[in-house]
């Protein structure tokens, strides 16, 4: 199941990607909003290298092929933190005025430094050989640790891409409908993330300490939701560039100038 959930999500990263790259080249002399440009590059990238490596059958190659335990783990949370990283500085140049674009560019940046740096360090502390990092293995202190740090930048992360395409696609309603579709199905993206990330941290405080409810109906609930979070946003970005295109008569309309 996890294969093809992920899977999904993969292909449909690339056809996204793919149709942002055919609408930029077409108007890169009049595109404007470089940042966000490229932030959707970086965030298209790394979520489907997330998707990939969060597909068992690719996990079971790559960690022996790098020779450290679960480092699968490590490089699919990761690249999930530089996937919600890049949508927040993309958001920021979306909404922020141009003095302040490079303060709130730079704040987001060094939180996600921030996080991966403690990431590394505890999945340094975990022992590998005996344990995964997964939420079978929740009562360990390092797993715990490990998984509730990505877990709280990525409620974190989810609820600023939630909000803030709900506010843009609000403003966009009345000019640009179909860009407001897409922007609201991205603000579902990010309330997946939400969900994901307390589904799965919610399994990890409640077992360490209650009887939480069975990890078979955890392990199947949490992938889904990880794997929903990049295919609606990837989706909807796409949904929203072909709304702008359509529209582009009016391209300074508020919610899809220049995106």
């Amino acid at each position: 199941m996890d294969a093809l959930v992920f899977g999904a999500g993969a292909l449909l990263i690339c056809m996204s990607a793919a149709v942002r790259l055919c609408y930029v080249r077409k108007r890169r002399k009049l595109v404007t909003h470089h940042v966000a440009r490229r932030a959707r590059a970086v965030a298209f990238s790394t979520g489907f290298v997330f998707a990939c490596l969060a597909i068992p059958e690719v996990a079971d190659v790559v960690d022996p092929f790098i020779t450290i335990n679960e480092v699968s783990h490590l490089l699919s949370c990761g690249t999930a933190v530089i996937f919600w990283t890049s949508l927040q500085v993309m958001i920021v140049d979306w909404t922020y005025s141009r003095e302040h674009v490079r303060t709130g560019v730079t704040v987001r940046i060094s939180a996600a430094c921030g996080v991966l740096l403690a990431m590394v360090w505890e999945f340094h502390l975990i022992d590998t050989a005996h344990v995964e990092v997964t939420t079978e293995y929740a009562h360990n202190d390092g797993v715990a640790a490990f998984l509730l740090t990505y877990l709280g930048f990525t409620a974190v992360a989810g609820l600023e891409i939630c909000v803030c395409s709900i506010v843009l696609a609000a403003a966009a309603r009345r000019q640009q409908r179909v860009a407001a579709t897409g922007l609201s199905i991205a603000a579902a993206g990010g309330l997946c993330g939400i969900a994901y990330a307390i589904s799965r941290g919610g399994y990890v405080v409640v077992s360490r300490h209650w009887d939480a409810w069975p990890l078979a109906l955890e392990q199947a609930v949490s992938p889904t939701l990880a794997a929903l979070a990049p295919i609606c946003v990837a989706s909807g970005l796409t949904w929203a560039t072909i709304g702008y295109r359509s529209a582009r008569a009016n391209p300074r309309s508020p919610a899809t100038s220049g995106r």
